[in-house]
């Protein structure tokens, strides 16, 4: 791996300063009522009936882009799977971990999941370690200073979060969500602050749970998934590039060879993988297969991801013969957009099987190395 220097992570805001002069002069009762006032009413109204044919021409999520994408569902077969999970949530403490594994991987039913995702992060636990750690057991505990250090640069980046979603274009509900997810969590977190990626994988979780789950789920994944690292240092992402490098040799070794003949380094098109935790890489729906996996089956299932891009990529690589366009096409993210999601982790899951032993035996091999 080159030893190029990776984005760094935003640890101080911005010197931008605002200041706002207001007028503290108030209008008369019955200048409230003016044409100029019925005007802005009607723009409002105009811009209401503008949002809701937006609505329209969106997936259910609010993205323009994934509206005709086709999810095969049998209803018999969900309606079934929708039973099972409810039963299962209801007494989840009790329930077999080789059967939370294997429901989980056939897909957990939309409307569940925001039962169904703090269950599998044990975001009771996170509480806890909170509450431990810094005397807080509250979403709203972290919510409750007049500045956050890092709120202008979260700001700046929620209007670049998934630009295709209406969800967050604008002042919209879900973007001040994300906002307050995002400085309750560089709060919670102060020795990582805010740093960009995070926006996309909160925005992800917003979409589907609500403000408090979603910031207990990501202060979990921090502090027991250990994503931290990446946050705070993002140099220490070559430890990732490392393995799924060795991963690609063994099951991609043709890939393997154009990468390293067009001098394609990993973190050139892995780095947002990893940071976004693939929520920019693949369609929502797929997104949040691979993601509840993950909270189940840990570190291996981003591994096992990449590698399943990296199949679907495989064939049409090997037709480019240079850089540029070896590089673009792995950035790009359009093929993935129209696969089956049930096909893409069967393959996941069954091509590559390989334990949590051997990525720990990868990682003691980059560490040697690093000495």
């Amino acid at each position: 791996m080159r030893s190029t220097q990776l984005t760094q992570c935003i640890q101080k805001e911005e010197d931008d300063q605002f200041i706002y002069e207001f007028d503290n002069l108030s209008e008369p009762q019955q200048n409230l009522q003016t044409p100029d006032f019925q005007a802005t009413k009607q723009n409002e109204a105009n811009q209401q009936v503008s949002y809701s044919a937006q609505i329209q021409q969106t997936d259910q999520y609010g993205f323009k882009s994934q509206i005709n994408l086709i999810h095969h569902k049998d209803r018999k077969t969900l309606n079934a799977r929708v039973e099972k999970w409810r039963q299962m949530i209801n007494e989840f403490d009790k329930q077999n971990a080789q059967l939370i594994k294997e429901r989980t991987r056939k897909g957990i039913p939309d409307g569940l999941r925001i039962l169904a995702w703090p269950l599998l992060a044990d975001i009771k636990k996170a509480k806890e370690k909170s509450n431990t750690i810094q005397k807080m057991s509250k979403y709203s505990d972290f919510l409750t200073k007049n500045e956050f250090k890092f709120e202008h640069q979260i700001r700046l980046d929620v209007h670049r979060t998934f630009p295709d979603n209406i969800n967050f274009q604008d002042q919209t509900v879900l973007s001040e969500s994300l906002v307050n997810v995002l400085k309750a969590l560089s709060e919670a977190i102060p020795d990582m602050g805010y740093c960009q990626g995070l926006n996309f994988l909160t925005a992800a979780l917003i979409m589907v749970t609500n403000d408090e789950n979603a910031f207990w789920i990501l202060y979990r994944l921090m502090t027991h998934y250990n994503l931290t690292a990446k946050y705070k240092d993002p140099n220490s992402l070559y430890r990732e590039f490392y393995i799924l490098d060795n991963l690609i040799q063994q099951y991609h070794p043709y890939t393997s060879k154009i990468l390293k003949r067009h001098n394609i380094d990993l973190f050139y098109f892995t780095t947002e993988w990893f940071i976004t935790l693939f929520s920019t890489a693949l369609p929502i729906n797929l997104f949040y297969r691979v993601f509840e996996i993950f909270l189940v089956e840990g570190e291996k299932t981003i591994f096992r991801c990449a590698l399943a891009i990296i199949h679907f990529k495989e064939q049409k690589l090997t037709q480019l013969n240079d850089f540029e366009n070896g590089l673009q096409y792995l950035r790009s993210n359009e093929d993935l957009f129209h696969l089956d999601s049930n096909q893409f982790i069967n393959l996941m899951l069954t091509k590559y099987k390989f334990s949590k032993n051997i990525i720990q035996q990868l990682d003691q091999k980059y560490k040697k190395n690093q000495k």
